[in-house]
């Protein structure tokens, strides 16, 4: 017999789940069903408790409702996927940008076309491939100083509102970097290499 109800069926193959793909955590512990999920590479748990806004079980690693807000699923899978998290520089802007992509070349040129936060010039500086793309990111974004730029551009046809500048050096970042990801060999080449991005 099924631990999953016919509406939680209906919702997993909306969202092309299998029951499978869901760790059953009814008789643990929030901390309990969050650490074995993530050792069993699950993203969803079907939980003993119920959400307080409709009553639903299925949840995020994290306990947030999923039948709630479908949009938990992704950002979750990204939080835990595995991907590149990158350093990118705009010299006319005179900023910094921390973010995670799975095609660099392709996200660098995204960045440019785009004109994302209203510059043309972006440059990949440093990426690394890690686990826990989107949770690293935010580490590395949140250790970091500088005064954060919000700008608009235009994505899509629709205007947008850029949120992941930051006003620092190049140096500032690969600090953070460094401490998020672990010692990065060769220092003092990247520290040379981007020289021209060490920003006042």
């Amino acid at each position: 017999m099924s631990a999953f109800t016919e509406e939680e069926l209906q919702f997993l193959r909306k969202h092309r789940f299998s029951e499978d793909e869901v760790h059953d955590g009814r008789f643990q512990t929030k901390t309990g069903r969050e650490m074995a999920a993530k050792a069993a590479g699950k993203i969803l748990v079907l939980s003993n408790t119920k959400c307080r806004a409709m009553g639903h079980r299925l949840r995020t690693r994290a306990g947030h409702c999923i039948q709630c807000n479908p949009t938990n699923i992704a950002f979750t899978a990204r939080e835990s996927s595995r991907g590149n998290v990158y350093i990118a520089g705009s010299l006319s802007g005179r900023v910094i940008k921390i973010g995670a992509a799975k095609d660099i070349a392709q996200r660098e040129r995204q960045l440019r076309a785009e004109r994302y936060g209203g510059f043309a010039d972006w440059s990949i500086l440093l990426h690394l491939e890690v686990d826990n793309v989107g949770k690293i990111e935010r580490d590395i974004s949140s250790r970091i100083s500088g005064n954060r730029v919000f700008n608009d551009y235009v994505k899509d046809g629709r205007e947008q509102l850029a949120i992941e500048i930051i006003r620092c050096s190049f140096s500032d970042a690969f600090r953070a970097f460094s401490e998020c990801v672990g010692g990065i060999e060769r220092a003092r080449f990247w520290m040379n290499r981007n020289r021209q991005y060490e920003f006042d």
